[in-house]
């Protein structure tokens, strides 16, 4: 039976539309036209390839994106015991399926993970955030680039070169280090206030705010007063902004990509949490700015936003846009690592016993903690770093491929994406 003239129709565009949406070549699109064996082909005879590498069952043109939506067996809101079951179902290596079959490998083996991570190049291949991009390209007036997360090539080696050297110079944490042991007191005041026998309410809230006030001590240049029983609602404003975004940002990279023809829920939310972010924070360093100007004396260090803004090769919107970043990014991390450490070392009492012991004979009673006390807490180190192993802050940290390798015995080629887990 032929199809009739309106179906042919109404079958082109739908398929243009999801070409459209998902960005899919075929395989002919990047046919050369070499029919002989290549050296890579040979290399295929010999090693397993990414096609043999295991993982959930793939849906054609969804992929394994399946796993993640309503009648799978995954939630989003538990992508970390997501993936600690595919390590545990399919090994070092396992493979998921993106859109149009695009492949995207799991690496959990850490020599693997450490020999990609070695061999990366001067400017490596990250996948954007593609919500992102796109709405930064729409904002002209704020961004005149993607940002250091979202940039590629000679771009983000310009943005990184100008914009980090003050944040990674460990003289910076060490010259602030007497502020940041003054917010350290504040979080612990803060925190017997709101205990209420052997609980502590509302933890999460705290440990955000602590990452706010402790960030912006160290890239700002002062204490804000987030802390304080006294602060306003503009800290849980911000915390819940950054929430927000990041699990607008998950939904939207486990989803499918429907926000390119309508604003999808999790587009508007990335977007109101974004212009939250951007204007909250941009109050803040206005107000700053403006106070400096009004002193006459000159702080004996300088802060890292000062750093940045004293930057001669960047736009003002590229300085102002990498502050608000760096704040809101630090919000998130501080805070996720304070929750995860802590509920590590609540879960065993022999850690929380020998933690205290060190800790009270490195820093004895109403004395300040010194740099030297750090270098010695060996304990306390060796804590945060099982912490970071076991409950990864930033988990799925994802390059491309720029050139061959091989990996826990399967040869993957230039061009396959992966992330850690």
């Amino acid at each position: 039976m032929l199809v009739s003239g309106s179906w042919c129709e109404a079958i082109v565009v739908t398929l243009a539309i999801l070409v459209f949406v998902t960005g899919y070549r075929p395989p002919w699109w990047f046919w050369t036209g070499n029919s002989h064996q290549s050296h890579r082909d040979k290399i295929k005879d010999e090693f397993p390839t990414v096609r043999d590498i295991p993982g959930p069952f793939s849906l054609p043109i969804l992929g394994t994106r399946w796993i993640f939506s309503w009648f799978g067996y995954y939630r989003m809101e538990k992508i970390h015991l997501a993936y600690k079951d595919m390590n545990q179902h399919y090994g070092p290596l396992c493979k998921e399926i993106a859109l149009w079959n695009y492949p995207v490998v799991s690496v959990y083996s850490r020599h693997d993970i450490e020999l990609v991570l070695r061999r990366s190049p001067r400017y490596p291949l990250r996948p954007p955030q593609e919500i992102i991009s796109y709405y930064r390209r729409s904002r002209k007036d704020r961004y005149t680039n993607l940002g250091l997360v979202n940039e590629q090539g000679e771009t983000w080696q310009k943005l990184r070169d100008a914009l980090t050297p003050k944040l990674m110079d460990p003289k910076t944490v060490l010259g602030y280090f007497p502020a940041l042991n003054k917010v350290s007191d504040d979080f612990i005041s803060l925190i017997k206030s709101r205990r209420k026998g052997n609980n502590i309410h509302g933890f999460e809230e705290l440990a955000y705010t602590m990452g706010l006030e402790s960030t912006c001590t160290l890239i700002l240049g002062r204490h804000l007063g987030f802390l304080t029983d006294t602060s306003t609602t503009l800290t849980t404003k911000l915390a819940e902004a950054v929430r927000i975004h990041f699990t607008a940002s998950r939904d939207a990279f486990y989803g499918l990509p429907l926000w390119k023809i309508f604003p999808t829920t999790y587009y508007k939310q990335l977007i109101e949490s974004e212009d939250t972010i951007y204007n909250i924070i941009s109050e803040l360093l206005e107000t700053i700015i403006c106070e400096q100007k009004d002193d006459a004396h000159d702080a004996p260090l300088e802060a890292v936003f000062q750093s940045i803004l004293r930057e001669k090769t960047l736009d003002i919107r590229d300085k102002k846009a990498a502050i608000i970043d760096f704040i809101a990014a630090g919000i998130h991390t501080l805070g996720n690592t304070l929750v995860f450490i802590f509920h590590l070392i609540g879960r065993n009492p022999e850690v929380q016993k020998n933690l205290y012991d060190e800790v009270a004979m490195l820093a004895p009673k109403n004395c300040d903690i010194n740099a030297d006390n750090l270098r010695s807490a060996t304990y306390l180190r060796a804590c945060i770093n099982e912490s970071f192993r076991f409950i990864p802050t930033t988990p799925c940290i994802a390059r491309i491929l720029d050139e061959s390798i091989t990996l826990s015995g399967y040869h993957l080629d230039p061009g396959v994406s992966w992330n850690n887990n």
